[in-house]
């Protein structure tokens, strides 16, 4: 039997990852109305809420009930949440519970705005007002030793035998396969060559472009057969140009190379120097944005004690990269 894999914590990884603002922000309040709740009158308390008062929207992760035991009497004490604070007076609420027969001791309270993404955000919001939370798995990535070693070797081999052009910016952006370790396409900075758009990230995308193009031109298939991929497929194509592959880059990707991972389905990004301009974790984070229909992970700051680094500290600030 094989020795099973041993992952390490994200406190021995190389590189800090880029996470999203829903997973890094601190605990933010939203105000409601509570009651205590004698046990036996709990039942009759939730009709009362579902039936006459406004719905707790956007507050599906918080319970509706906290139950804490007594210090003092060792007795469970029950608070129920009835309504959010800014959808009903306080006056009109005592009004309705006494127009029903309902004994409320109306209080003003602050729970979680929003649901925890992680444990971290659970375990701080959690004692405030317990709130619903269901780790996920895939949430964290999963490193073995060697995985993380294979992740410095390529970017420590993108940093020390990258092209080297003296009028050039010093970038340099490489893809790989992480399934066969396969170096797909490395790529630098050409930018003063003629075109502002030839960002290094732009060039290894452009060189894994024309390597399929290549292939679908020496792929020997029938004509209706070719008129039917070119109709259909041509467009998917492009898009899912690097899907499950990774990306590594001396530099923090600007918008335009940040976006262009996005639309060829990229998996991961490791950069190692954030810049002014950047765009996966230090003006925006493009990689997360919930509006886009695909998101990939970014990991920062790799190689960041390694003298390999230090060339490429001096980046002319506010360029893009």
């Amino acid at each position: 039997m094989p020795p099973k894999e041993s992952f390490l914590p994200r406190s021995q990884w190389p590189f800090e990852e880029v996470l999203s603002d829903e997973h890094t922000r601190i605990l933010e309040l939203t105000q409601v109305y509570v009651t205590r709740v004698e046990p036996k009158y709990t039942s009759q308390l939730l009709k009362f809420t579902q039936k006459h008062l406004p719905p707790l929207e956007h507050l599906e992760h918080c319970k509706r009930i906290k139950r804490v035991t007594s210090s003092e009497t060792n007795e469970l004490v029950l608070t129920a949440i009835l309504c959010l604070c800014n959808h009903l007076d306080l006056t009109d609420l005592k009004q309705l519970a006494q127009q029903y027969d309902i004994t409320i001791e109306p209080q003003q309270i602050g729970v979680p705005r929003y649901a925890p993404k992680n444990k971290r955000q659970f375990e701080e919001w959690n004692p405030v007002w317990p709130v619903t939370y269901r780790e996920d798995p895939r949430q964290d990535p999963k490193w073995t030793k060697d995985d993380l070693d294979t992740v410095e070797d390529h970017m420590r081999q993108l940093m020390t035998t990258g092209p080297t052009d003296d009028d050039g910016l010093n970038v340099y952006a490489r893809i790989v396969d992480p399934k066969t370790n396969t170096v797909l396409a490395q790529a630098s900075d050409t930018r003063h060559k003629g075109h502002p758009l030839h960002h290094a990230v732009m060039n290894c995308i452009d060189t894994i472009a024309n390597k399929e193009r290549q292939n679908k031109q020496t792929t020997n298939i029938d004509e209706s057969k070719r008129k039917h991929l070119d109709d259909d497929d041509d467009d998917t194509q492009a898009a899912y140009l690097c899907s499950g592959y990774d990306a590594y880059v001396t530099h923090e990707p600007c918008a335009m190379c940040a976006m262009a991972l996005v639309h060829s389905r990229i998996a991961r990004v490791f950069y190692s120097v954030p810049t002014e301009t950047g765009c996966l974790g230090t003006l925006y984070k493009i990689h997360s944005h919930a509006s886009l229909n695909h998101h990939y992970k970014a990991f920062k700051n790799l190689l960041l004690d390694d003298p390999a680094r230090t060339p490429f500290l001096h980046f002319p600030n506010p360029l893009d990269a």
